[in-house]
């Protein structure tokens, strides 16, 4: 397989979210799996040209799906802009499901080729729901992390999948298909550690603007360490769909 890399001009620490490196780290890794899921799914063939819009694709995977003869082009164009130039080049197209993608859906589509599928994944950010919690835990962690939420970029404002599924119809696709991923995340695990890395590093947009204390935002780090403490704060969201004609 052969494998090209290009890249669009961009600020990556502005478009990265507020969290930090492993923020982004663990976005990164939850978006490659669920890619190589939905490419597990989709009749992908020795010969393949594969382009990958989202920088996640697992090189190695996507390897022994299009074999030697099969061809992975990486652009770094997160929203979608400068696609290459290359009309109906491509068997698939790996890309962010994200809040301007209805815009760029058509564009993406107009890059494949008879049969060949657009797969559309990433994370929708939801009010959290506290499972458990000591007790006035709850209330300290569903307002810090919606905070967290309204102060960093997210996918908050996504298209519906509805909508998105029906355009993808008006295009000219079928076998189109979504799936809904949601995992729990407990106190001390990886994704309480990013939550609790996100609050130190807003500490004092949460405190000043906002307005929580020192002592609740000390709790919630607190909290994101406690095993006791298990909660839902988002879906992942995938979708895939193959050109007719």
């Amino acid at each position: 397989m052969t494998h090209s890399t290009s890249h669009a001009d961009q600020n990556n620490d502005t478009d990265a979210p507020i969290g930090g490196q492993q923020w982004r780290t663990a976005a990164q890794t939850t978006l490659t799996r669920l890619l190589t899921d939905q490419l597990d799914r989709v009749n992908v063939s020795t010969g393949h040209r594969v382009l990958d819009l989202t920088g996640a694709a697992d090189i190695a995977h996507v390897s022994r799906l299009v074999g030697p003869s099969g061809h992975l082009t990486a652009v770094d164009a997160p929203s979608g802009t400068d696609l290459p130039a290359d009309p109906r080049g491509f068997d698939i197209v790996l890309a962010h499901r994200q809040p301007d993608q209805l815009d760029a859906i058509a564009p993406m589509t107009a890059l494949l080729r008879s049969e060949g599928w657009l797969i559309l994944a990433g994370t929708i950010v939801a009010p959290p729901i506290v499972y458990s919690a000591v007790p006035g835990g709850t209330t300290v962690i569903d307002l810090v992390i919606r905070a967290i939420h309204a102060l960093t970029p997210s996918p908050a404002a996504s298209p519906s999948t509805d909508a998105t599924i029906g355009l993808l119809v008006a295009l000219g696709m079928d076998q189109v298909c979504a799936t809904t991923h949601t995992e729990t995340i407990r106190g001390g695990g990886p994704g309480c550690a990013l939550y609790r890395h996100a609050a130190r590093h807003l500490r004092d947009q949460l405190t000043g603007t906002v307005g929580f204390t020192k002592a609740e935002l000390d709790q919630f780090e607190r909290l994101m360490q406690d095993p006791g403490v298990l909660l839902r704060a988002g879906s992942n969201v995938t979708l895939h769909a193959r050109m007719t004609t």
